[in-house]
């Protein structure tokens, strides 16, 4: 529901402050409320997120039918009904392949779309269909594009991981498949499923070229609410998971995400939640409150918890995420990991200067995520290394402030 309200936000937003403009809207929300966002504004254009391919093929268009002349909304819709009179099949969710990766400094690489679970909170599933998979033949070709380019890392995304298939490959199969047919390039995971956490996935996530960082559905730590939610686990495979990751590799990033609030989560169910998420030591800990989705179960489940109690229960658990990463944080000070350089000022508002007194340097301050995806203030990176390169360097000391979670020293060039 919040991202909702920022989505209408940012629209309007992007109306006002450019009334020329046409804004283009795709993605599970067009899919689902059509008619609301086409109520914001004249100049608001709804394409589903079922079609938003087609918008691959807009720029071709306009430049061979538009070229600047006449107003620009009408001609997008004069091109959106062309697109839209085509039969109404589910467009390939695997078009978008992008070369190039001008404000990243690490490539992404949709895998998987869709869902075959039918969680009582969630709508993603009825926007985006069951889950599809991009086919592995065609998944490695685009990743060893990527390593030919030099790129150092590629991150693995989708609705649900867990999901892929292609014949009798499953995501383990595919990452072994990926790990044995490439050469240097490193793996990141988006996010898992706890149940998926097996004895094929622990052997492929211990391999050196897939990240120390792994991001887990968990959603509540009580029975009782998990059950109501229709996850496919208990509280103790949870911790199963959590310590099987960590017996494969050295103190790997472990996040979650949880909601709290979720109809009839009594005050004794959310302590289990607490409970479990202290007793995991997680790294950070992505909370939300929940909100009722029309067209799921959980949108009439009752009784439905109060926003203010939600909330505050989310900001209990952003207390325990601030600890985690700190701790976690902590852990690694002296010892040495990889890192990939980012954009510093130019993307995110950062000062390419010393920030930390205690650490002079002449050399600019770099910025960067390791491998196991701490945010760092690098110094002494040599100007010649560019953003997306893959360096070594030693974790020093704490961040100076909210931007980083620590400070490190560059020790070599490692990619």
């Amino acid at each position: 529901g919040k991202a909702e309200q920022k989505a209408r936000r940012v629209i309007r937003q992007a109306l006002s402050q450019n009334p020329g403009a046409v804004v283009l809207i795709t993605g599970c929300y067009a899919q689902m409320d059509q008619q609301e966002l086409s109520s914001l504004d004249p100049r608001a254009v709804i394409i589903p997120g079922e079609r938003k391919s087609t918008l691959l093929e807009l720029p071709g268009w306009l430049q061979e039918n538009w070229q600047g002349h006449g107003d620009l909304l009408d001609a997008i819709l004069e091109w959106r009904n062309t697109a839209m009179a085509i039969p109404a099949l589910r467009s390939d969710p695997f078009a978008y392949n992008p070369v190039n990766f001008i404000r990243h400094s690490r490539p992404s690489i949709k895998i998987e779309d869709g869902c075959n679970n039918r969680c009582s909170y969630c709508r993603v599933c009825l926007a985006r269909g069951p889950a599809l998979s991009l086919p592995a033949t065609d998944l490695l070709s685009r990743v060893k594009m990527l390593e030919a380019a030099g790129k150092a890392e590629v991150v693995l995304t989708g609705v649900n991981l867990s999901q892929y298939r292609d014949g009798e490959l499953d995501f383990s199969g595919l990452l072994d498949f990926l790990l044995k047919n490439t050469d240097v390039i490193q793996f990141r995971i988006s996010s898992y499923e706890p149940d998926r956490v097996d004895d094929s996935f622990l052997k492929v996530f211990s391999n050196q070229r897939v990240q120390p960082h792994v991001h887990l559905s968990i959603q509540s730590g009580s029975d009782e609410v998990l059950r109501r939610m229709a996850r496919p686990y208990t509280a103790q495979k949870l911790r199963s998971a959590a310590a099987a990751l960590r017996s494969v590799r050295d103190d790997p990033f472990m996040a979650a995400d949880i909601i709290t609030g979720f109809p009839g989560e009594t005050e004794a169910e959310f302590a289990k939640t607490l409970a479990l998420c202290t007793e995991l030591d997680l790294a950070w800990i992505h909370a939300f409150p929940f909100s009722p989705r029309p067209g799921t179960s959980a949108y009439s489940m009752r009784p439905q918890i109060p926003q203010r109690l939600a909330g505050e229960r989310v900001d209990k658990l952003m207390a325990i995420a601030e600890e985690g990463k700190r701790r976690y944080a902590s852990r690694w000070f002296g010892k040495t990991c990889d890192l990939i350089l980012e954009h510093g000022s130019d993307e995110d508002g950062f000062d390419l200067l010393p920030t930390d007194e205690r650490y002079p340097c002449d050399a600019p301050v770099r910025f960067g995520t390791t491998a196991n995806y701490l945010k760092a203030e690098i110094h002494g990176v040599p100007a010649t290394y560019g953003d997306g390169t893959m360096i070594r360097v030693r974790i020093r000391m704490p961040g100076t402030d909210s931007r980083h979670d620590v400070i490190a020293d560059f020790v070599a060039e490692d990619y």
